[in-house]
This record gives structure tokens, sequence and C-alpha cells, in this order.
């Protein structure tokens, strides 16, 4: 049996879109390894296309199943690759609720994420949606799974980035 108060276990859509805003913004904004705090551990963060999720195929771009890995990806990010500095914008829809217990709620939102280098240059980096698995632990609203759905396939170098 579970001690919390049962304010603390019941996930609202409010909180759920409030995580959700929230997680945009540091990958926007920073520090990146904020990142990793947004999930449970364990949890499944994955990246995959529109054709393998239609397909039922288990294929992932990237695929993350605790927080460790979730880790090495943003210090891969800040440390191992070299790249041309830049920056993203990530613009979300409202979120729709594909289905919710008392403890959780799955979520879909649809998302574009902009690229902008130093000298002006800016280019769709990807658009697609999430499809989130939320809970609520020690009071806190965190994914247990996020997955990462391409519109595409076509896939960038620099998908190092999370998403």
């Amino acid at each position: 049996m579970n001690d919390l108060a049962p304010s603390l276990l019941c996930i609202t859509e409010a909180e759920a879109r409030q995580h959700q805003a929230a997680y945009a913004y540091t990958l926007d904004e920073g520090p990146l390894s904020d990142w990793p705090k947004f999930f449970t551990d364990p949890c499944l963060y994955r990246i995959t296309t529109r054709v393998n999720e239609e397909r039922k195929m288990p294929l992932s771009i990237m695929l993350c199943d605790n927080q460790a890995m979730l880790y090495d990806r943003v210090e891969a990010v800040e440390k191992a690759n070299v790249f041309e500095p830049h920056f993203y914008r990530h613009i979300l829809s409202d979120s729709r609720v594909l289905s919710s217990q008392d403890d959780s709620l799955v979520l879909e939102t649809s998302f574009i994420c902009v690229r902008s280098m130093l000298d002006g240059r800016m280019d769709l980096f990807t658009a697609g949606k999430y499809v989130d698995h939320m809970v609520k632990h020690d009071g806190r609203c965190l994914f247990k799974s996020k997955t990462v759905v391409l519109d595409h396939s076509r896939i960038d170098t620099l998908i190092a980035i999370p998403l």
C-alpha cells in the first residue's frame, strides 16, 4: 500500500502540460544536464519514425531505458560531438489525453523543432509528435516513457540531441 496522500499520486492534465512545456524549455534554454531529471528511473526514451510506428516495427533511431543512458546522451552532446554552434526552438501543440488513470496519463503532443545557426540561417530540424506516459513520483510529474515519432525518416547527423 502506498502511504502518499491521494492528491500526491493523482496527475492532472494541467500538471502534465506544464511538465511538457518545462521539458521543451529545458531542451531549448538549458541546462541540458537537467534533461534526464524529467524521467523516472528506469524509463524509456525512444526516437522512431511514423512509418515504423504505423507498421508496428520496434526499430528506434535512439533508445535509452534508464537515466544513465540519458546522461550519456547529454555528455555526448556537451563533450564528445563537435559541431557548428547553433540553437533549437521547440514549438508544441496542446496535448491530447489518450488515456488516464488516477496515477498516470498518456498524452500525445505535436511538435516542430527549428534549428538556428549563429549566422542567421534557420531550418526546420524535425517535426512529429510525442507520445508520453506520465506519472507522479514524490509529488513530481515525470515521464515514465517518451516516444518521439518523427513524421519523416530523413535523419540529421546531429540527432544525438534530445528532442
